[in-house]
């Protein structure tokens, strides 16, 4: 009897040691290895695209395909951060946290100073009356002199005042500047530690409802503030068909939403936890894609990217915000076509 259960259990042991082989030379079989050779290529081929955005009408194509699950079905994996603070975002955009930001176009700029290679690769849009400067004193423009005005120094901001003032025959020298945020104009008019202000939406109509009134817009200045998305020059290099991949989708959801804004307008608000009535295209003319070649190649013309270029340029150099002016190669038209 003791033999008869010897004889038992060795089988048994023999059968278990044989299963689990089975399952060992299974799990190592060629099928399995030709799968995860090829899950790694696709995370090889379409990485990992880490964009922040500010809150902007022109960059909300972002928020819609993101939500839409275009950027995954196209092969790119998007991660959006919308931090609130541009300064902030250009910091994290130095430092390689991040790899592409949406910005102002002289807000780019700047970032040349720590990121040579930065590309601009993208023009999302021109703002004509989204930049706003809102004051309590709707007749404030008639008496400037001595006023306490806030903008995000050394930035487009301060070019937008700086033309303000020029249409006042005034100067920086007649006002009080104050570096300020966008997000901080509407609490800051509300409390009387400004007079003036720059901001945009939705920042915008939370400034009017503590009484405040646009007096001043990029209506006023054609051309001097186009938006933008750049890429580290490092992802640019070693992913152009993940940037192309941005590319097409960011112009399908502009497409999408031009022609679906009510429903466009949700997936935003909700998205980014704003009002719906704060989400408007209003005062923001979105760029398409031959719009993009144009500007990007019009090397004459006044709302060409590369007049714009020499022009913040100009205002930076002479600010001392820049020591020399950004190259043009800053410019990357290529990923358009």
């Amino acid at each position: 009897m003791h033999k008869q259960r010897l004889d038992l259990f060795r089988n048994a042991l023999r059968k278990s040691f044989v299963l689990c082989l089975a399952i060992f030379l299974s799990a190592c079989s060629p099928d399995q290895d030709a799968e995860l050779t090829l899950v790694q290529k696709k995370d090889a081929t379409h990485p990992e695209l880490r964009l922040s955005i500010d809150l902007w009408p022109g960059y909300y194509p972002a928020v819609i395909a993101k939500q839409k699950g275009w950027f995954e079905e196209a092969g790119l994996r998007l991660v959006l951060d919308m931090p609130g603070d541009t300064d902030k975002m250009l910091a994290h955009f130095s430092a390689g946290t991040i790899d592409a930001i949406a910005v102002a176009f002289g807000d780019a700029i700047l970032v040349s100073r720590q990121m040579p290679d930065v590309a601009v690769i993208l023009v999302t849009d021109e703002s004509a009356g989204g930049d706003a400067v809102l004051s309590k004193d709707p007749n404030v423009l008639e008496n400037l002199a001595g006023k306490k005005i806030g903008t995000n120094l050394g930035g487009f901001g301060e070019l937008l005042i700086r033309k303000m003032l020029d249409q006042q025959n005034l100067n920086v020298t007649h006002v009080n500047m104050i570096n300020v945020d966008a997000s901080k104009v509407p609490e800051l008019l509300a409390s009387g530690l400004l007079d003036v202000g720059h901001t945009w939406q939705p920042y915008v109509s939370q400034a009017e409802k503590v009484g405040a009134s646009v007096v001043f817009s990029s209506a006023n200045t054609p051309g001097l503030i186009p938006d933008t998305v750049a890429i580290s020059g490092e992802f640019k290099q070693k992913h152009p068909e993940a940037v192309r991949t941005f590319l097409q989708v960011w112009f399908k959801a502009q497409r999408w939403w031009l022609n679906n804004q009510s429903q466009g307008n949700q997936i935003i608000a909700q998205a980014t936890s704003q009002k719906i009535g704060d989400i408007s295209l209003e005062g923001i003319r979105l760029m398409n894609q031959s719009e993009n070649i144009q500007t990007f190649n019009d090397t004459e013309g006044e709302s060409g990217l590369p007049n714009a270029l020499k022009l913040y340029n100009d205002f930076y150099v002479n600010l001392g915000v820049l020591r020399s002016p950004a190259s043009d190669s800053i410019l990357a038209s290529e990923f358009l076509k």
